[in-house]
């Protein structure tokens, strides 16, 4: 314990202060954070591994569709059971979702633009992860914060602070000592030994993500 204003108060842990910093202030939440980090890398792995040779062939797209139109039904759902409110003469949560819609009939339709860059974005999944490892791919994949710090200084008018700076340059120099080895790995058939085309789809799904983050950004 220490002692604050005279009185005796217990320390919180380190790891308890750390989960507190990134909002992870109760089991609940960090069990909804580990679950996410827990799908988005299995994901990663199985398309992976469903994209090397001898695994059985399917359209990527059709992935895509299934994968959107579940979100969908998540989403009605989660509206139904929590924003719709209790059924009504005037008709139940399909009447109340077409309220809500019509207060703001514009703002469904300014979304179709971040809404089709990330549909981008998750069909290049696939693509990208056909030609790198899902480590380096995910590595590589961390400079769209990089790209996202410099759009929204320019487009937002915007000056980073130093320490975001320092943040920026700490994950372009983290990439580049853990990919550093794989310059030369195999005889020039390392996984950075892509063809510029590879390189070209990398960029531009990087793109998709901090295009549709800062559109997102400007919509709030």
């Amino acid at each position: 314990s220490r002692a604050v204003g005279g009185c005796a108060e217990p320390c919180r842990p380190q790891s308890q202060e750390c989960m507190a910093l990134l909002g992870l202030d109760t089991a609940q939440k960090r069990g909804i954070f580990a679950g996410y980090v827990l799908l988005w890398v299995s994901s990663h792995l199985l398309v992976y591994s469903s994209r090397r040779a001898g695994a059985p062939p399917y359209n990527p797209a059709s992935v895509v569709l299934l994968t959107e139109a579940v979100k969908l039904a998540l989403a009605l759902s989660l509206y139904f059971a929590y924003d719709a409110g209790a059924p009504t003469t005037t008709g139940g949560g399909c009447a109340k979702l077409a309220e809500h819609v019509s207060l703001a009939p514009e703002l469904p339709l300014k979304y179709i633009m971040p809404a089709l860059l990330y549909c981008g974005y998750n069909n290049l999944v696939y693509a990208n992860l056909a030609v790198f490892d899902p480590g380096t791919y995910n590595v590589l994949l961390q400079l769209r914060l990089v790209l996202t710090g410099l759009l929204y200084q320019a487009l937002f008018a915007r000056r980073l602070n130093r320490n975001q700076w320092l943040a920026l340059v700490a994950i372009t120099l983290g990439c580049v000592v853990k990919e550093a080895d794989k310059l030369s790995a195999g005889g020039g058939k390392g996984p950075l030994r892509a063809s510029l085309g590879a390189w070209m789809l990398l960029l531009v799904q990087m793109l998709c993500s901090v295009l549709a983050g800062l559109y997102n950004e400007l919509l709030l």
